[in-house]
C-alpha cells in the first residue's frame, strides 16, 4: 500500500478510536462541567443527516444535552439517572447492572471474565481499567475497543500491515464475543429504564455504534486483503 492509503486507513482508525473513547466517557463520568461542555462542542460537529453514520443519534444527544444543561436541576437529575442506570443499583429484575456478566446471568469469576482479561492481556494491558471496577465493566469494554483501534492507527502510520491487521483482528474478536453478545440488548433495556432523554439517547447511541462497527470492521478487514482501493471506510463522525 501506499503512502496516501496508509494515512487514510490511520485516519479510518483514528476516528473508531475517538468513537470509542467518547462512548467509554459517556458511561463512565458523571454528567457534569466541563465534560458536558466538552461533549457538545463534539456532537455539534456532527450533521444530523440520517447518511452520516450514527448522525441521528448524535443529533438527538446532542439536543437533550442542551436541555438539561438548560433547565434548573437538569444536572442533578442527570447525576440521578445516571446512578440508578450505570451504577448498579437498579433491581435485576429492572436492569442488569452495566458488566457484561451481570447482563449475562453469570458470576463475576466465570470464564466469560476470565476471557475478558485475556484479552486485555494479549493486548498488553495489565489490570486494565481497575480503576472503574471489575473487568467487564460496560465503560472499561467500550474503552478498550478505543485502545484497540488506536494501536491499528499507529500501525498504519509505521505502514505496518501486518500489525494493522493484528489489532484489527483482535477489535474483530472482542466486539463479537464480547460488546455484541450483550450490548445492544441491555441497552434497549436502558433505554427503556431511563427517565432522561440524555440517557435515552445514549443507550440508542451505544447500540447503534456497536451495530455500525460490526459492519465497519468486516469492511475494513477485506479492504487490508484488496488491492488498492479508493472506497475506503468512513466511520462515524463523532
Amino acid at each position: 500500500m501506499n503512502t496516501a492509503v496508509n494515512a487514510e486507513l490511520a485516519d479510518v482508525a483514528k476516528r473508531r478510536s475517538s468513537t470509542w473513547w467518547l462512548l467509554s466517557r459517556l458511561v463512565s463520568e458523571q454528567p457534569q462541567d466541563p465534560w458536558l461542555g466538552e461533549l457538545e462542542s463534539v456532537l455539534s460537529t456532527v450533521e444530523a443527516d440520517p447518511l452520516i453514520p450514527l448522525g441521528l443519534e448524535s443529533a438527538a444527544l446532542l439536543s437533550a444535552l442542551r436541555s438539561a444543561r438548560v433547565d434548573t436541576g437538569g444536572l442533578t437529575t442527570l447525576a440521578v439517572d445516571r446512578t440508578n442506570l450505570l451504577a448498579g443499583v437498579l433491581h435485576k429484575s429492572e436492569l442488569a447492572a452495566p458488566f457484561e456478566s451481570s447482563a449475562l446471568g453469570q458470576e463475576m469469576n466465570s470464564d466469560l471474565v476470565m476471557d475478558v482479561i485475556q484479552c486485555y492481556q494479549e493486548a498488553g494491558l495489565v489490570d486494565f481499567g481497575l480503576e472503574q471496577g471489575p473487568p467487564d465493566y460496560l465503560g472499561t469494554e467500550l474503552r478498550f475497543m478505543s485502545v484497540l483501534a488506536y494501536q491499528e492507527m499507529v500501525a498504519h502510520h509505521a505502514a505496518d500491515l501486518g500489525l494493522a491487521a493484528q489489532w484489527l483482528a483482535m477489535q474483530r474478536h472482542f466486539l463479537d464475543t464480547h460488546l455484541l453478545n450483550w450490548i445492544p440488548e441491555h441497552c434497549e433495556r436502558m433505554s427503556s429504564m431511563a427517565k432522561t432523554p440524555f440517557y435515552q439517547a445514549t443507550a440508542a447511541l451505544l447500540r447503534a455504534a456497536c451495530l455500525l462497527d460490526q459492519s465497519d470492521l468486516k469492511a475494513i478487514a477485506e479492504q487490508l486483503r484488496l488491492p488498492v482501493s479508493n472506497n475506503l471506510t468512513s466511520e462515524v463522525g463523532t
